[in-house]
């Protein structure tokens, strides 16, 4: 009768366990604002007079030397794509974009709002199934505007499916197919 007890209490802590895993994310809102990537900071913004004083000194002295290009300067930063977050087993907002900054690629979730979930993966997928995919890591937020690098030898033609998937059901949550 004892050990009953004692195997029926360990039976009961458990499922208590697994159900706050199951449940808790349920009520968690994970909150990040990292700037973009496509917003280039405004040196003359931050300058004192005196630094701003001598920069304007020194562009008048090198008026003379401007020559006119026929080429356009390289962007540093560029948007190669973006996509609306479309829900599947969860409701969710906000949009998601491709940029490359310095050759380096970075998705970007805009006005981004989900429900938190247990074991929340970011993917960049060829598919809506997650059969060949791209783990970018754990989601960062459920709310807010949030870069996940990329790594430089994915082909983003390829994988251009950015799935919200809770890896521990194998469910998608939502998804943003780039364009």
């Amino acid at each position: 009768m004892r050990t009953r007890n004692v195997i029926i209490t360990i039976v009961v802590v458990v499922v208590l366990i697994v159900a706050y895993w199951l449940i808790s994310p349920l009520f968690i809102v994970k909150e990040v604002y990292e700037p973009s990537p496509l917003e280039i900071g405004d040196a003359l913004d931050t300058m004192d007079e005196e630094t701003m004083a001598e920069f304007e000194r020194q562009v008048e002295e090198m008026k003379p030397m401007v020559k006119e290009m026929d080429d356009e300067m390289p962007l540093a930063v560029q948007l190669l794509g973006q996509g609306i977050f479309e829900p599947r087993a969860h409701e969710v907002q906000g949009k998601a974009l491709l940029i490359e900054q310095d050759g380096k690629k970075v998705i970007r979730f805009e006005d981004f709002e989900t429900i938190n979930g247990p074991d929340l993966r970011i993917y960049l997928a060829s598919d809506l199934g997650a059969k060949d995919h791209v783990d970018l890591g754990a989601i960062k937020a459920t709310k807010g505007n949030v870069n996940y690098e990329i790594p430089s030898d994915i082909d983003t033609t390829k994988y251009n499916k950015v799935l919200v998937w809770c890896r521990a059901f194998r469910v998608l949550f939502s998804f943003a197919i780039l364009g």
